[in-house]
């Protein structure tokens, strides 16, 4: 019996069609959740929350140990009836979600039980909804990428994006708003499990398409070995998806331990704002990363820089709507989003904004250098870009204070993000900057 999947691979301009409605629902749940939060908690706490929900991520991404991108580049290269690599597949997943992940949630969980602050009582909820927030959201990333692997675009789509993609965004954007209209004085601890509860009902969906696939595949349940094959084959993967989001998120751990309270809130907001400017890239290199893996494979690389290059054109179009105002009127975009408090926020936000502009013009880089086994090299920038954030932006908080963090943050990015270009011209001889002669009937007639 040959594995469930899709009648045919929808083309790369319908993928793209299907993620560009998933990313409007995704920007309105993100900044829905954003502004509950903010007014919620207000300025003395709502920088505590962003901290807990970037480690939260952090934390979940260690705890696949690559799994999901591994899964990913092995699921677009399968055929039909190929059952070797749906035994590779459950393995890894089974591996992940029996063992690394549950693990990472559990001591993660314990760790931030015993150092909340409140009540016995306070402290486990906050320790049991972080752990709860952290295999969720592991599981969201597994799942996604398996099943835009397998070809399920539509709803993979829905699950897409640092933000944890539509569904779980807008679903979130109810949960927080009832917890703070049924539980307000639960503060930080009730918006974290409100988040978690945004996460279940699109995971476990989602969990239920991805199993169907290998249902009929007898794998012998051997979870050390599973383990250890999973590690052997993705540890690269695990560490640059590791590296890549402390990158984007130790400087709020650093405004969070060197700044002032009030100050850490500002940077917060200001980094929450000009992260929706990534969206769009991130979420497009798992739109884009089937198709890399496939012609590369084949050494179609000449096709492949034409489908990059329209792919990040397409992602600086859309980012524009949102850049262009972000540069123009920080304090309105920052008043409307999460209240006039945090309109002092805008200076650090022109400046983040400047930075995510390396990540626009830089183009799908990365996407072509993890899908041509040169994660490795990918892993050891991003690592790299980690120390310099922590030494020099530590350093740049604690003597210059907000605006500093926030110089140091820019320019590191943009270093970061040229460097990946350079590297992905270099090793693979790509451009992936965007293009002024877009092709888009390219993507009409490629597969996703």
């Amino acid at each position: 019996m040959s594995p469930r999947r899709p009648r045919g691979r929808a083309s790369l301009l319908q993928a793209l069609g299907w993620f560009g409605a998933s990313y409007g629902l995704a920007i309105l749940g993100y900044l829905v959740v954003n502004a509950v939060a903010s007014r919620w908690l207000g300025v003395s706490q709502y920088g505590y929350f962003v901290v807990a929900l970037t480690a939260s991520t952090v934390v979940g991404q260690l705890g696949l140990l690559g799994a999901h991108r591994g899964g990913l580049r092995e699921a677009a290269r399968m055929s039909a009836g190929d059952e070797g690599s749906l035994h590779i597949l459950r393995r890894g997943a089974r591996a992940a979600t029996l063992v690394t992940l549950p693990l990472a949630a559990l001591g993660s969980g314990l760790v931030v039980g015993a150092t909340a602050s409140g009540s016995s009582t306070q402290r486990v909820t906050m320790g049991a909804g972080f752990a709860v927030l952290v295999a969720l959201g592991g599981l969201q990333k597994l799942w996604s990428n398996y099943l835009r692997g397998f070809g399920h675009v539509r709803f993979a789509s829905l699950l897409e994006g640092r933000s944890g993609g539509a569904l779980v965004s807008c679903l979130q954007a109810v949960t927080l708003g009832l917890a703070w209209w049924l539980v307000p004085d639960s503060g930080l601890t009730g918006a974290v499990v409100a988040l978690g509860l945004g996460f279940a009902p699109p995971v476990l969906l989602a969990g239920v398409l991805v199993t169907r696939q290998w249902a009929h595949v007898r794998t012998p349940s051997r979870l050390r070995h599973d383990v250890a094959d999973m590690f052997w084959r993705n540890w690269r993967f695990a560490l640059n998806q590791f590296a890549t989001y402390l990158s984007g998120t130790v400087e709020i751990w650093i405004a969070g331990a060197v700044l002032v309270s009030a100050d850490a809130s500002y940077f917060s907001a200001a980094q929450r704002m000009a992260l929706l400017l990534s969206i769009a890239p991130t979420s497009l290199q798992v739109v884009f990363a089937p198709v890399a893996s496939r012609m590369l494979e084949r050494g179609d690389r000449a096709r492949l820089e034409a489908v990059l290059r329209t792919g990040a054109s397409v992602s600086a179009a859309v980012t524009s709507v949102l850049l262009i105002p972000m540069l123009a009127a920080p304090a309105l975009m920052l008043g409307l989003a999460f209240g006039d408090p945090f309109r002092a926020a805008a200076l650090p936000l022109f400046l983040l904004t400047l930075a995510n502009l390396a990540n626009v013009l830089s183009g799908l880089c990365g996407t072509a250098l993890t899908m041509s086994h040169q994660e490795g090299a990918v892993a050891a920038l991003q690592a790299g870009s980690v120390v310099a954030r922590i030494l020099i932006g530590g350093a740049a908080a604690y003597v210059f204070g907000l605006v500093g963090l926030a110089v140091a943050a820019t320019v590191i990015t943009t270093a970061t993000y040229t460097a990946m270009w350079w590297l992905a011209r270099r090793r693979l001889g790509l451009r992936t900057e965007p293009t002024f002669r877009p092709r888009l009937g390219l993507l009409r007639s490629t597969d996703s």
